[in-house]
């Protein structure tokens, strides 16, 4: 774009600053609309126009300078409409980490590493929000995930937190497609027998009116191979005790830091050693190039129902997504959700 004096309403989401532990409310953001110039691009910059966004318990803002307020930063789905950037086209479909805003500006050092154009992957015949979900950065953490860090064998025990969530969904299916016992737990009944009776999970229980030790003691007479941590909280000190020799503990999210309750360390980590257990975590951006091996395998699965999942898609104006998100962090939807502002 050789001119900047092009101007443009944009819509943007604000957040104040949190309290320490208290997790974002729908009171702590507010939606403005801003007059700026469109940004005259430097090589390797991208224009996006934000239509999707995925909902995550990680989103990123930045309070320097003494700022009252700050951007939101998460992941969405948005059409580049101007690229200096070979590998984001005018016209391709882009995910990555953008702000909650109308349009976005992104150079090559804010977060395209962590992007990708979706058209290599693209299927027509799919909604794009399941983008945002099974076939997208949800979906590949939890594929690339459970290869790298799992070491399924058959007849193993895995147990899965926040079961009914995205990443839980899927990493149960996959799970049983490998022969495992696959046991889940979720925030309520509904999720519960939705695990049990549509994805398949050999046993689930509500964590919120059930004892875990208990729950898990008796689903688990056997003890636990694996235990695929979305939570990090207090559960791992639960789960030490259960594994079996060998066993391993992937840790891969950490909602509960992301409601605001406080990290807790485990008083049995000696167990660690005695029972000769694997303890790891994993961050999927060190593994972009594993894509289109993920959607090569996945997107068939998703196409003929193989793979289930649940989504919930709410449409409107950038002003519902504070809302949203505040019921997100709550449970209050199953499966992945998003906020889809535009078409593509």
């Amino acid at each position: 774009m050789t001119a900047s004096n092009t101007q443009f309403m944009n819509t943007q989401v604000l957040i104040s600053p949190l309290p320490e532990g208290v997790a974002p409310k729908k009171s702590h953001f507010r939606t403005v609309a801003i007059t700026e110039s469109k940004p005259e691009l430097e090589e390797g910059s991208i224009f996006v126009k934000n239509a999707v966004f995925s909902l995550d318990p990680y989103i990123l803002h930045d309070f320097s300078k003494g700022n009252k307020e700050s951007s939101v930063t998460g992941f969405g789905i948005g059409k580049i409409i101007d690229s200096k950037n070979p590998a984001f086209p005018i016209g391709s479909t882009f995910f990555g980490p953008i702000r909650w805003e109308s349009y976005s500006h992104l150079t090559k050092d804010q977060g395209l590493s962590e992007s990708v154009n979706l058209d290599a992957g693209l299927d027509k015949n799919i909604p794009l929000s399941v983008y945002n979900g099974v076939l997208g950065l949800s979906g590949f953490t939890v594929w690339d995930s459970l290869k790298r860090r799992g070491d399924l064998k058959k007849g193993e025990t895995i147990y899965i937190s926040s079961a009914a969530g995205t990443l839980g969904q899927l990493a149960g299916q996959l799970a049983k497609r490998q022969g495992l016992r696959v046991i889940g737990s979720a925030g309520s009944d509904e999720k519960v027998a939705y695990l049990k009776s549509e994805l398949g999970f050999d046993a689930a229980f509500n964590y919120k009116t059930q004892d875990r030790r208990q729950a898990l003691t008796e689903l688990a007479p056997q003890g636990l191979d694996i235990y695929y941590d979305l939570v990090f909280d207090d559960t791992v000190e639960i789960v030490l005790d259960l594994l079996n020799p060998h066993g391993r503990i992937i840790s891969i999210g950490a909602l509960a830091m992301h409601q605001g309750q406080e990290p807790v360390a485990p008083k049995n980590l000696i167990h660690i050693l005695m029972k000769q257990l694997r303890y790891e975590g994993y961050m999927v951006y060190e593994y972009y190039d594993q894509w289109e091996a993920f959607w090569k395998e996945m997107t068939p699965l998703v196409k003929n129902g193989e793979i289930k999942f649940a989504e919930t898609v709410i449409e409107g104006e950038l002003d519902v997504i504070a809302e949203t998100y505040d019921r997100f962090l709550q449970g209050g939807y199953k499966g992945k959700v998003s906020v889809k502002i535009a078409d593509v």
